[in-house]
């Protein structure tokens, strides 16, 4: 019964630390595209990054949901340059996160970064867009369960 304890435990904290992390993701992107907003003059561009930001922690679709729309609109009106500078805001920001990501997530759930990344892979591929909170709560259970096995 113990050992049921010491589980639960597990993942209410990795629960926990899977919401910390997301929180930390949202704080870096809503920072990466005001920025990155600022300086192509984009309207509203701390709104724009707020709203934008809430959305990227959305599996899958993220900011791309309004980024990439926005950027065609845009080049559909023939504003050419301004669609270029969002695709190139959007790039960037997405680069930063899948480089970021697994190492923050991981810190704040307990496991490796190459271990929250192969986690949230495989969590996608076999559950679909849930699978990425998925992926990293089975990763801690199994992470729980056989850290007892060594106790």
């Amino acid at each position: 019964m113990e050992n049921l304890f010491i589980v639960l435990r597990d993942i209410k904290r990795g629960i926990k630390g899977y919401f910390q992390a997301q929180l930390s993701l949202m704080i870096i992107s809503f920072l990466i595209f005001s920025i990155g907003l600022v300086l192509i003059d984009a309207p509203h561009p701390l709104l724009m990054a707020f709203i934008i930001a809430l959305v990227d922690i959305l599996p899958v679709v993220g900011s791309g949901i309004i980024m990439i729309p926005w950027a065609l609109i845009s080049f559909l009106l023939a504003n050419t340059d301004f669609a270029i500078s969002l695709g190139l805001v959007y790039l960037l920001a997405t680069i930063i996160r899948q480089l970021i990501e697994p190492k923050i997530t991981g810190d704040k759930i307990g496991l490796r970064p190459l271990y929250t990344f192969i986690a949230t892979i495989v969590g996608s591929f076999i559950f679909g867009p849930i699978g990425v909170i998925l992926g990293p709560i089975i990763a801690i259970i199994i992470k729980s369960i056989t850290s007892l096995n060594k106790e």
